[in-house]
């Protein structure tokens, strides 16, 4: 139970990764807050899977383009549990396809309110909390479009990025008071995003694939739980990337 005693607020799942994220803390013995914008139904249904496998969670609303929500979240965390030792900020959205002239500002500032500065949010009013005990560990989802951008995803790429840049120099600044910050980027995965279910893009895309098929949320979710554990102790300000050599170095 790599996880076992841990407090642990992930913003952002109450389905796809996120969900695959907290139900893998609960397995290895964290306590979860589940924070998510979507339908209380889908929250609770999260919760209670949690449930079912022997763990422990409550959920609470947050839309990440409100910093008030988000620091609700946190505040609901220590509250609840006493302390937050893990932060997940996996909240984002992606991009209709487009190439770059042809966005519109505000589909740029959506993306960049949820997806940077929702980031940002969650660093902000966890860290205080953390820095204070002298432990935690924040994971930020990002995407392998941070380090391999793709033509028709300018804006998303640029947020991912920038999520990439933003988790290492922080890092840098809190890793010796007992804080590891780093970051997850996916490849693409079976969340039912609009590319996911599109039955073309997943024909080609898995043809460019070495592993010749779509990651399950789940086979994402290790992922988290190996940057959220103490076996994480020496990864500052670092990306992994499970993506199905779809980007490799």
């Amino acid at each position: 139970m790599r996880l076992a005693g841990r407090s642990a607020l992930i913003v952002g799942a109450a389905t796809g990764i996120g969900r695959a994220v907290a139900l893998s803390f609960a397995r290895e013995g964290a306590r979860v807050v589940i924070a998510d914008h979507a339908a209380e139904a889908e929250r609770q249904s999260a919760v209670e899977a949690i449930a079912a496998v022997g763990g422990q969670a409550i959920h609470v609303s947050c839309d990440v383009t409100i910093e008030s929500d988000v620091a609700a979240a946190v505040a609901r965390t220590i509250k609840h549990h006493g302390r937050i030792d893990i932060l997940v900020n996996n909240a984002g959205i992606g991009q209709p396809p487009g190439d770059f002239t042809e966005i519109g500002w505000a589909v740029w500032q959506r993306l960049m309110d949820v997806n940077l500065r929702g980031v940002a949010f969650g660093m902000h009013h966890a860290l205080p909390a953390m820095l204070d005990q002298g432990y935690g560990r924040i994971v930020n989802t990002a995407s392998q479009l941070a380090h391999k951008p793709a033509a028709g995803a300018a804006a998303y790429s640029a947020t991912k990025a920038a999520v990439v840049a933003l988790s290492a120099a922080v890092a840098q600044e809190v890793a010796a008071r007992g804080v590891m910050v780093n970051c997850v980027c996916p490849g693409p995965t079976d969340t039912m995003t609009w590319r996911a279910s599109d039955p073309a893009w997943r024909e080609w895309k898995t043809s460019q694939l070495p592993i010749r098929r779509i990651a399950e949320p789940e086979e994402i979710a290790p992922a988290y739980v190996y940057l959220a554990s103490d076996e994480a102790s020496f990864m500052v300000g670092q990306s992994i990337s499970p993506n199905g050599g779809d980007v490799s170095w």
